[in-house]
């Protein structure tokens, strides 16, 4: 995967807040600001959540990989997000059950060639604890930023 599709201005450390609604209200605003997605991004997005939740039960912490198709988006993107408490997010195949998570990743692709790849390699990474401790200890974006860019399978 192409390291520069993590975006330094999309690192968001401790955000408080009370549930994925917030969540997507706050990131989507943001993205919209930037220019990274479509007018359309906002209810696309959350219908396929609705459809499709993208938690996934990875140890040591349960993640989210929340993502629309490509005719919403203006840029590529992956945004990375540490919450300052978790929230509830619906588990992918099973969205009965309801994960807690504190980190979720944004997908943006603008092609449809590499996102698999790109949630296998990202998949591979989350379930390193070691990897996790790391994002979880990290106190700067700057730091968080080099560290997301630094995993296994990234290429330059």
């Amino acid at each position: 995967m192409d390291k520069n599709m993590i975006r330094r201005d999309l690192i968001q450390l401790d955000w408080t807040v009370a549930d994925q609604d917030e969540f997507f209200t706050r990131m989507i605003g943001k993205l919209e600001e930037l220019g990274y997605v479509k007018g359309t991004f906002d209810a696309a997005i959350r219908q396929r959540e609705a459809t499709f939740p993208t938690a996934l039960p990875t140890q040591p912490e349960a993640i989210a990989i929340p993502h629309s198709d490509v005719e919403h988006i203006e840029r590529p993107f992956i945004a990375c997000t540490r919450l300052a408490q978790p929230i509830g997010w619906h588990e992918m195949g099973n969205d009965e059950n309801e994960l807690q998570v504190r980190f979720i990743f944004m997908l943006g692709f603008t092609g449809t060639d590499g996102h698999v790849q790109v949630l296998q390699m990202m998949l591979d990474n989350f379930m390193d604890a070691e990897f996790i401790h790391g994002l979880e200890s990290i106190t700067t974006e700057d730091e968080f930023y080099d560290l997301i860019r630094s995993m296994r399978g990234m290429d330059s």
